[in-house]
């Protein structure tokens, strides 16, 4: 049932002109964002400079460029996922068929999630080219980073998922999403002077997390937290779903949302614990790993440590 509702929603997403442009769009801006990276590097070369870390150069560049307005195509692609069933009464249908309210919502999400899949696999011609064109290509990191893009659309398109089932106004589930998306892409330059703030800021930030990976680095925090975020707003649009079905009153159904992100919070929580957290560097130098002696004398170090950082004024 899962793999049927995501089939149905995939084909009618293609036979709008919205995944069509949204796709044309992004492998056209990828293309300028690429392009004008290995032209720069191209440049350096004449002028007779040696540049370093060209894989991380290009694909850095590229991948951060992408982040700050991949949120944007989102809202445009999940406002209508629920709403339009529930402005068409199509919904009432689903409701009379042998599927469940989990069911639905998995199936619309899985679309989603095979949709990203599909954006991310733009990138797979610039890496192969690359594999050609630049010695010694550190493709391990540069599959890294499209792992944390393709898992940030994913939960961009949880978010979108659970805003689409709040109303069936197809652009206010767009504008709410767009809304809430950016206020989690700047939450982290916000009372940045108060430290309680900026840890929970910090930790909210859904760029912080997919720029760990971008930059080569697989952490079990950012794991726990691309599993988490997007399992709460699906089970959040769960929840709302079977709201509209079963009556039932606020409290009940606020218990549910509570609990629900009590949970998220805990694991948030263990799985930021420094001695708890697990790394891979996938970078070709390890270049994000400390040195064996760099290690050695870190386990030396007794008690607390005080890092002061100065600005450089003239820089």
């Amino acid at each position: 049932m899962i793999y049927k509702i995501a089939k149905t929603e995939l084909q009618m997403l293609f036979y709008s002109p919205i995944a069509w442009l949204v796709l044309i769009i992004f492998t056209f801006q990828c293309g300028l964002i690429f392009t004008g990276s290995v032209t720069m590097i191209e440049k350096q070369q004449a002028m007779g400079y040696d540049p370093m870390f060209i894989s991380s150069s290009i694909f850095g560049r590229l991948f951060y460029e992408v982040q700050n307005y991949l949120f944007l195509y989102i809202p445009l692609l999940t406002m209508g996922l629920v709403s339009k069933d529930l402005a068409g009464g199509t919904m009432k249908l689903l409701y009379s068929s042998p599927m469940t309210n989990a069911q639905i919502i998995l199936g619309k999400y899985l679309s989603m999630v095979i949709f990203a899949l599909v954006l991310v696999s733009i990138f797979i011609v610039y890496v192969i080219f690359s594999l050609f064109a630049v010695e010694n290509f550190d493709v391990l990191q540069i599959l890294t980073g499209i792992l944390g893009l393709f898992l940030l659309i994913c939960t961009y398109a949880a978010v979108g998922l659970f805003f689409s089932t709040l109303t069936s106004y197809q652009i206010i589930a767009a504008v709410a999403t767009l809304v809430f998306l950016t206020f989690l892409n700047f939450i982290d330059r916000i009372w940045q002077d108060i430290d309680f703030v900026r840890d929970v800021t910090f930790w909210l930030s859904l760029p912080r997390h997919a720029g760990t990976f971008i930059g080569g680095m697989i952490c079990s925090e950012e794991i726990a937290y691309f599993i988490m975020f997007p399992a709460m707003c699906v089970w959040f649009s769960i929840v709302r779903l079977s709201s509209r079905v079963q009556k039932s009153s606020w409290v009940r159904n606020f218990a549910k949302y509570a609990g629900v992100f009590l949970i998220m919070a805990m694991v948030a929580y263990v799985s930021s614990r420094p001695a708890l957290m697990g790394y891979i560097d996938t970078t070709r130098e390890n270049s994000l790993t400390l040195t064996p002696n760099s290690q050695e004398i870190v386990k030396k170090l007794k008690g607390g440590l005080t890092i002061t950082t100065y600005s450089n004024l003239l820089d």
